[in-house]
């Protein structure tokens, strides 16, 4: 009697709350889901130029941040400091192909991981450079101001005695020479301008510019806002580095860029970064390749020690990497540096040009995954000119394999990182497994009996907001024994049997 009442109140749980209609012993164990994010590479100080090294692991010490972080502004920051100043022909015969040295790139962690302060730090030479400017500026624009007034005065007095003379009837007196022209100001870092004010500094610092933006995510969204189209084809260019731009506006007038070119750096959030890539990346107009040419994104994993650093910065270290920036933006963009690889590094580049076209020619890789590797032909001669130029202070007239060899190096390990990057788009299905299998363990789905696909893409939940989404996570989870499908049965009105799940109750032990 016993066992008939026990077996009453099991049915009559399993009617009201579906909690009891099997026993955990009776289901086997959830099998593990495959890690969303695949394993990257590790940074080491060998790959920086000698110069820099100080300063990173300075950084990353007191910080107690990855290495990765400050290693990749660093670079950035190299970029930016550069950009036209210098360009490399990549093959030893071909001069139609030049690169100029400018990149993309961001640091990717969640938030309160130091993004911003790592940004700060490693950026503060360049800053003080840009500072120094500002300072020769005023100067100059007071001076400009005082030769202006005096010319025109002159101008005024040649009024008069040209008046005087045609009276009398002499010869009018010379016109004053030609005025004094306004200074520009010299510019190294832009925070946040619109395009059409990046655009007319360009005009005026044919260098290029190093564009540093805390929060990324905001400036994407910009972009994709309805008549933003322009800017999102200004900042296309831009990255080209050698492009032409011309903007016409009433009231302005026209302003022409011969060679558009900026980098890139900032910050953004892993979360931000797959609701944007799962939208720019699907078939429209935001899949124009704009997240590929970000080719120095860094993803690594967060320390799982930290230890508490209270010290000075090290100044000789941030004295040491402004000494080479400060040589650097003294090269003239009029007059760029040219480059080409040494024998040795030079068949290096074609041994790993190579490698790369089979990889990408394949048929094994995403395509947003091949359109982001395929900007590497550019990524390589770029990365091993600017550690040429970091360690020669500009000196050099060719790149050795040592350089050669660490821009190849740094290119293995970016892809690392990549592949990381795209694992959320490249795997959907896994993705909205995942999805909603934190949904469950935080028992939202399954908790009080089964549930259909309709129960979950109605919550309008991100990932899981279609039929096909949740069905195809159901079937992920099915297989990895954290669900169960159940017999389909005709609602009253007949129709097509949906699909229905009970959920393993050992997922939440």
């Amino acid at each position: 009697m016993r066992g008939a009442a026990a077996h009453i109140v099991s049915e009559v749980e399993r009617v009201l709350g579906g909690r009891a209609d099997h026993t955990s012993e009776e289901w086997p164990e959830p099998l593990p889901l495959q890690s969303e994010l695949p394993p990257v590479d590790t940074m080491h100080e060998d790959l920086l130029p000698s110069s820099f090294r100080a300063l990173v692991r300075d950084v990353a010490e007191r910080m107690q941040i990855p290495i990765d972080y400050p290693a990749a502004v660093i670079v950035l920051s190299l970029a930016g400091a550069v950009n036209r100043r210098a360009r490399i022909q990549p093959k030893a015969n071909d001069t139609s192909w030049l690169v100029v040295p400018n990149l993309w790139g961001a640091i990717i962690a969640a938030p309160g991981f130091l993004k911003s302060p790592t940004i700060q730090a490693i950026t503060r030479p360049l800053t003080r450079i840009q500072d120094a400017w500002w300072q020769e500026h005023k100067e100059a624009l007071r001076a400009y101001h005082r030769s202006n007034e005096e010319f025109e005065l002159r101008c005024a007095a040649w009024k008069d005695q040209f008046k005087a003379a045609a009276k009398q009837g002499r010869a009018a007196p010379a016109h004053p020479e030609g005025g004094p022209d306004e200074p520009h100001l010299r510019r190294l870092i832009v925070n946040d301008a619109t395009f059409e004010a990046l655009h007319q500094t360009m005009a005026v610092n044919p260098a290029g510019i190093l564009v540093v933006r805390d929060e990324l995510t905001g400036w994407f969204s910009q972009l994709d806002k309805v008549g933003r189209e322009g800017e999102r084809a200004f900042a296309l260019q831009a990255w080209n580095g050698d492009t032409g731009h011309t903007i016409d506006r009433i009231g302005r007038g026209t302003v022409h860029v011969d060679a558009c070119c900026m980098s890139m750096l900032g910050g953004i959030q892993p979360g931000r970064l797959r609701s944007y890539l799962a939208e720019a990346l699907e078939d429209g107009p935001g899949n124009d390749g704009l997240i590929q040419r970000f080719q120095l994104l860094v993803w690594p994993d967060p320390p799982r020690e930290w230890r508490y650093v209270d010290r000075l910065p090290d100044t000789g270290a941030e004295q040491q990497a402004e000494a080479v920036f400060e040589t650097l933006v003294r090269l003239d963009a009029e007059r760029p540096v040219s480059l080409h690889f040494e024998s040795e590094a030079q068949e290096l580049f074609a041994d790993w040009l190579a490698g790369l076209e089979f990889k990408v020619r394949g048929d094994d890789l995403h395509p947003a995954l091949v359109s982001h590797l395929s900007k590497y032909r550019s990524l390589m001669p770029t990365l091993a000119l600017l550690f040429e130029l970091a360690d020669s202070a500009g000196c050099s007239n060719s790149i050795s394999l040592k350089h050669a060899q660490l821009a190849a190096q740094w290119c293995e390990y970016l892809a690392s990182h990549a592949r990381r990057v795209y694992s959320c788009i490249t795997t959907p299905q896994l993705r909205a497994a995942r999805e909603l299998a934190q949904k469950i363990k935080q028992r939202k789905v399954g908790a009080d009996g089964p549930f259909s696909c309709r129960d979950v893409y109605l919550k309008n939940w991100s990932g899981l907001d279609t039929p096909e989404s949740v069905k195809q996570a159901a079937e992920v989870l099915d297989d990895a024994k954290w669900l169960r499908a159940l017999e389909s049965e005709s609602g009253p009105l007949g129709g097509r049997p949906s699909a229905r799940y009970e959920v393993n109750p050992r997922v939440w032990k």
